[in-house]
């Protein structure tokens, strides 16, 4: 039985515990979480240890760091100091490369223990402990970040892991993943908080616009209510992914304006778009 050490118990740091949990897989399961969610995480049975340190890792095998983006550097080198030489460090983030490109530069100085970068390709608007869902990776696609294609040892381990959960995981080099992400998951939440804006703007003018509020906007705007403690360090961390699609998205919203009284030319452009990729 491995020793698997979750840092962060919100919803995917939970969802990844209580995933395992369920599948009976051959984890003994140490989850680390703030003070206040120590008794919380203990009386909804996420984990089968909690603590509130990161010491708390020391004799862990795979410890994964489910936290904001812009902690994981700070915790990887403090847990460098603190499990085994043959553990091996892993996290959920959705930005890959600056990250992997630092812990590189930290690691080959310091001889460090290993990090292997993965983004699984899930994730609800709630956050917190109280959004774990054991489900939550059923058929996921898992993100393992690498320049080559086959799989050491280590990240066998790690990609066991996950099958385990019920996701998938694929490799891909960490510079293509972030320029991939940036566009089917970083602007999209950008589009829905400035929808969300003008909805507020838009209601302060008049009240009844509710009246008029559908499911298509409801779908366009759900992820507005995202944790910005998560999504301000994704966008400042990649940010030269998210503003070439925002250019790109502008440019697009330029010229669906300039045809906006044109009803061929926009039943034109629809239909290409509705056309079937070849």
């Amino acid at each position: 039985m491995l020793n698997l050490c979750i840092v962060g118990l919100g919803q995917m740091g939970g969802s990844l515990s209580l995933a395992l949990k369920k599948s009976s897989a051959p984890y003994r399961i140490t989850g680390i979480v703030k003070k206040d969610f120590v008794n919380t995480a203990l009386r909804l049975k996420i984990v089968d240890e909690v603590y509130p340190t990161l010491e708390s890792a020391r004799g862990a095998d795979i410890v994964v760091i489910c936290t904001p983006v812009d902690t994981i550097l700070p915790l990887y080198r403090r847990l460098c100091n603190i499990v085994n030489k043959s553990a091996i460090v892993t996290d959920v983030g959705s930005v890959k490369y600056l990250i992997e490109r630092r812990i590189k530069g930290f690691s080959v100085k310091r001889n460090a223990i290993p990090f292997i970068g993965v983004h699984p390709m899930v994730g609800r608007e709630k956050s917190g402990i109280f959004s774990a869902d054991a489900s939550m990776f059923r058929n996921a696609n898992v993100i393992m970040v690498g320049s080559s294609k086959k799989l050491t040892k280590k990240e066998m381990l790690v990609a066991q892991m996950w099958k385990y959960a019920g996701a998938k995981v694929i490799k891909m080099p960490a510079r293509k993943h972030d320029e991939l992400v940036a566009f089917t998951s970083h602007l999209p939440h950008v589009i829905a908080f400035l929808l969300k804006k003008i909805y507020k703007r838009t209601k302060r003018k008049n009240s009844r616009v509710d009246v008029l509020v559908a499911d298509s906007f409801k779908s366009a705007t759900r992820v507005a209510v995202s944790n910005p403690d998560v999504w301000v360090p994704i966008f400042e961390l990649n940010s030269k992914n998210v503003e070439k699609y925002l250019i790109e998205f502008i440019k697009e919203l330029s010229d669906f304006k300039q045809i906006l009284k044109n009803k061929q030319k926009i039943k034109k452009e629809i239909l290409n778009i509705q056309k079937k990729w070849k």
